[in-house]
């Protein structure tokens, strides 16, 4: 065991439906007691540990990606009652009404169709009539479903199909461009599916002011960092860091990698703008650094809970959606 962190996204209840890979507050305190409590660190002890070298193998911290408001209304009651805190990772366009596309857009498949199968069978349909049917078709005959993405085990076949789509035949700015179009068709708008989805500047200094660590996570939330030229990355996490400096008390010191992307010049340009703690999204070993710490996802430890019947509650939707 390395010391790492726990990763959360979202949350049901308090008026916040299902979702894919969403939790309710009962399976949270649950997951919190199968960990132990008294193992997990305060965000400003682990920060304190991992800047001086000294996390032991054992150690655990709570990490909440995307500064979303289920997290606030679902999850953070029962860390006030045991008395915890956490990172939260946050990507401020959203604060500046420029909304992260794909929060909104994982919104849309949620609410707009009856499964998510049926989302995924509309969704590559439309990429068919963008970029023709012979490519999306030649390029899934290269596909080995087993091992894209392998590190994510909560990945359904279909998950897996649909982010190959998404990731390696479309790229980010044609599937914005479908997604926005199927919006469209559906009678949606962005600031409707955006509408109460992410926690505001007043939350974010309460946060702070509790005892939580507040950490960057890009400005506007590219899913593929690592492919933006080394001025654009300097970019999206200095008018990150200001933005929350303008907010909280102090520089931001922690970061998580959005989506996981990152390279090593992202390293070097988080470590010239004042990060000294950052986080992968994922347990895969490698070269683990100050900046590169590993985290669990909660989907693979509520997985387990329901395999060994400790899980108390069954209001668990099965895997998590990025």
């Amino acid at each position: 065991m390395r010391p790492h962190g726990i990763m959360f996204h979202h949350f049901h209840g308090q008026d916040h439906a299902p979702s894919q890979g969403s939790i309710d507050a009962a399976t949270f305190a649950d997951l919190i007691d199968r960990v132990g409590a008294d193992r997990i660190l305060s965000a400003d002890e682990w920060l304190h540990r991992a800047e001086n070298g000294a996390l032991q193998d054992d150690d655990v911290c709570l990490t909440f990606d995307d500064a979303l408001r289920c997290q606030i209304d679902v999850a953070l009651p029962v860390m006030k009652n045991l008395g915890l805190t956490a990172f939260w990772f946050v990507h401020t366009s959203m604060l500046d009404g420029e909304y992260s596309r794909l929060e909104v857009f994982r919104q849309f498949r949620e609410t707009c169709f009856d499964s998510l199968i049926q989302f995924y069978g509309a969704f590559e349909e439309q990429a068919r009539n963008t970029v023709g049917c012979q490519t999306v078709s030649d390029a899934l005959d290269q596909l080995d479903i087993g091992t894209y993405l392998s590190e994510y085990p909560f990945y359904t076949s279909a998950d897996r199909r649909f982010r190959f789509v998404r990731n390696e035949i479309l790229g980010e700015k044609r599937y914005t461009q479908i997604m926005d179009e199927m919006i469209e068709l559906f009678g949606q708008s962005i600031e409707s599916l955006a509408k109460n989805l992410w926690i505001d500047a007043d939350q974010i200094q309460s946060l702070a002011e509790g005892g939580h660590q507040i950490g960057l996570h890009s400005h506007t939330h590219p899913v593929a960092v690592a492919e933006l030229p080394p001025d654009r990355q300097l970019w999206e996490y200095k008018t990150n860091a200001q933005r929350l400096r303008s907010i909280i008390d102090g520089p931001p010191r922690a970061m998580a990698h959005p989506c996981n992307s990152y390279t090593p010049q992202t390293l070097e340009i988080l470590e010239e703008i004042g990060i000294t703690v950052g986080f992968r999204a994922n347990m895969v070993e490698g070269n683990w650094s100050r900046l590169e710490f590993p985290r669990e996802d909660h989907s693979n430890i509520v997985r387990e809970m329901q395999a060994c019947g400790s899980q108390s509650s069954p209001a668990t939707k099965p895997a998590t959606s990025r």
